[in-house]
């Protein structure tokens, strides 16, 4: 990035500032950086601020953030009143920034954009939320207006309203329009520039064909109405936006060689408010290339997700391609979504982590970099945060892998709770789903919700039941939504699970297990992993004798399971389907630690073989083998090369013991100990997989 927004821009920051030769020459593309969340999109957007900022006009927008509720006026979101949208907040914002002084560069008056956002904020007299709604924005916009520098937003507002106190009509918003518009123009306008500016609104396509109709009362009372008339609305105030930013950059902006440009940096575009932002963008600047002309403003935003869906005409680069010159060129002029640069935010590597980790006086423990790339895949957020409180605690004590999600961050919490506050933001989708990562599926998961977490008192009402289950339902929408349900090629497969990357899932599973002795009965480790073995034991659909196994497993005991399977082992024929029943039962969770005491590598190695005398050979063997499967299944344990070794001794062993399945063991004792050791999963079954 530090090679591309130079050349977007026209000037260098870093080592120096000095100008540099801007490109493209004349149609820009909006760059979109996209991503899952936690992969860096913000942190590119903040770098790009602290380079910019005040050597550029500029403006930042969050776009998440819009649509709050108004203090003042009660609980309505701004974007659900009349007199606002979420592509107005963006276009206030952008003015508003890109308005501030910059040494060698004069403001921008926005002499199209700003009475055309003075005309839509018109409020309705019988409304407070719009008039506070109007005031709060009027007395943003006004410094950005000739001679509004010193005027307030209230007295402006209330100087408009006075005039109305004898008109009739308190739901009539063309009364108040025509106010505010005639007092801008009078009060910020010239009579050349008032006469520029109807011109210009009255070409608009949605422009009155009469001359007795004002277009900015006009373009008010189409934006009031909403629905199909809002889009043109919108379109237009974002093509005032843009030819008075492009008016200025061939006026004044460029009056010394090549000025450089204004940057907008755009966080969460993939909002409502960003797409339709970003819709109305692309379609004037497909107009404006079709006709030759070009706007100057240089848009940096980010997407959560790939947005390939959304925009199928974009161009797509690799990050590191951007220290190259970008030679971009429009690839369809009919098409919108042509106007997108997509640059994926690609994960750390492995070596990225390893060098991350190289901080500190003496070295660490000999596997922790693998763990760590186990565990978050290279994902940056979760990858650097990591890295950085391990080499912190690296001062006072070595670091061992297991300990490293309790680890404290700077504010004195554990670094796993962090990590799933950053991810998950809001609290009560963040504890739901603490319990929910749990469950195999939805229907497990409102089972759980509806049964396992609601007193006996209570379980009858149906009411209630459905209500759990809504809040399931929508924990499944809220993960779609953030694109938490998309594959990321993360090394290190979990079971399957209501939350499927594996990241979250482990966050999610380890804040679970680490509350459970502070929580209430019904909520605890032990009871929530008992329901789910019962559940699957009576619901009894394929998979459900395994995954009843796996919860058996969570509660730490292992000698049912062993058992259980060795009665598997020797009573069907069926290898594959034992096999894989084996390596997905050893996917579960260990129970609290507190509850339960770690053996496994003792127990993968025949050293604990003593206390299972009771057991035939084959069971023994199953147990060694679950327990090496379980350990090297934990993604905070480093792989021991003798436990993944040990993997196809026993099934060496099995192999020899089965009525039909030898082959298929003997690929598993083959394939499984390799597959161990590079952390790939799930393990190979031939005949299934």
């Amino acid at each position: 990035m530090d090679e591309l927004l130079p050349r977007l821009v026209g000037l260098e920051t870093v080592p120096r500032v000095r100008l540099v030769r801007q490109e493209p020459k004349g149609d820009l593309p909006v760059v979109l950086l996209t991503g899952q969340h936690g992969t860096g999109k913000t942190a590119a957007l903040d770098a790009a601020e602290e380079n910019y900022r005040g050597l550029v006009p500029f403006a930042r927008v969050d776009l998440a953030a819009l649509g709050a509720p108004q203090q003042e006026a009660g609980p309505e979101p701004y974007t659900q009143l009349p007199n606002t949208s979420g592509v107005v907040e963006v276009l206030e914002r952008i003015a508003v920034g890109l308005s501030a002084a910059v040494p060698g560069y004069q403001p921008c008056r926005f002499p199209r954009l700003l009475p055309g956002l003075f005309a839509v904020t018109s409020w309705r007299r019988a409304q407070q939320a719009q008039r506070v709604l109007a005031t709060e924005r009027i007395g943003r916009l006004l410094p950005l207006a000739v001679g509004g520098a010193e005027r307030d937003g209230e007295d402006w507002v209330t100087a408009v309203a006075d005039q109305l106190a004898d008109a009739g009509g308190d739901e009539d918003v063309e009364t108040v329009a025509t106010l505010v518009v005639e007092a801008y123009m009078q009060q910020h306008s010239t009579a050349a520039k008032r006469a520029e500016a109807n011109a210009w609104y009255r070409a608009r396509p949605q422009a009155p064909d009469t001359e007795q109709i004002d277009p900015l009362v006009r373009l008010c009372l189409d934006f009031h109405q909403g629905g199909d008339l809002l889009p043109p609305v919108e379109q237009t105030l974002v093509a005032a936006l843009l030819e008075d930013l492009a008016d200025g950059y061939t006026g004044w902006w460029r009056r010394v060689n090549r000025v450089p440009r204004p940057l907008a940096l755009l966080d969460d575009v993939h909002t409502e408010a960003g797409r339709a932002f970003l819709e109305r963008l692309l379609e004037e600047r497909r107009i404006a290339a079709q006709s030759g002309t070009a706007d100057p403003l240089v848009v940096l935003a980010t997407y959560l997700g790939d947005g390939a869906d959304r925009y199928p005409h974009a161009q797509r680069r690799q990050l590191a391609d951007l220290a190259q010159p970008l030679q971009w060129q429009r690839r369809s002029s009919d098409r919108r979504s042509a106007g997108v640069l997509r640059v994926p935010l690609p994960p750390l590597t492995a070596d990225d982590l390893l060098t991350l980790l190289q901080r500190t006086a003496t070295p660490g423990h000999a596997q922790l970099r693998t763990v760590i790339y186990r565990l978050t895949g290279g994902h940056p957020l979760g990858g650097s945060v990591l890295c950085d409180v391990a080499v912190e605690a690296a001062e006072e004590r070595p670091v061992t892998p297991e300990s490293l999600l309790d680890l404290p961050t700077e504010d004195g919490v554990p670094v796993g709770e962090h990590l799933v506050r950053r991810l998950l933001p809001a609290l009560p989708t963040r504890h739901h789903l603490m319990v929910l990562s749990l469950a195999r599926d939805r229907e497990a998961a409102e089972a759980l919700a509806g049964e396992g977490l609601t007193s006996e008192a209570i379980q009858g009402h149906a009411g209630v039941v459905d209500a759990e289950r809504a809040r399931v339902v929508e924990a499944e929408r809220y993960l779609e939504r953030e694109e938490w349900t998309v594959p990321r090629g993360h090394p290190f497969v979990p079971a399957p699970s209501f939350v499927s990357d594996p990241l979250l899932y482990t966050l999610l599973v380890h804040e679970t297990r680490r509350a459970s002795p502070s929580e209430e009965p019904g909520r605890q480790w032990g009871d929530l992993h008992a329901f789910l073995r019962d559940f699957h034991t009576r619901r009894g659909a394929p998979g459900d004798e395994a995954e009843a196994l796996r919860h058996t497993l969570a509660l730490g005991d292992a000698p049912r399971v062993c058992e259980l399977l060795a009665e598997w082992f020797t009573e069907r024929e069926d290898a594959p389907a034992f096999l894989a029943a084996v390596r997905h039962v050893a996917t579960a969770p260990h129970p609290p630690l507190a509850e339960w005491r770690d053996e496994r590598t003792e127990t993968a190695r025949g050293e604990l073989d003593h206390r299972y005398a009771g057991a035939g050979d084959v069971q023994r063997s199953i147990n060694r083998l679950v327990h090496g499967l379980w350990y090297l299944g934990d993604p905070l344990r480093a792989p021991i090369r003798e436990v993944c070794t040990d993997l196809g001794t026993e099934l060496d062993f099995l192999s020899l013991r089965h009525a039909s399945g030898r082959y298929v063991l003997n690929a598993a004792a083959r394939s499984w100990p390799t597959a161990a050791w590079e952390g790939r999963r799930p393990y190979p079954v031939e005949g299934l997989d």
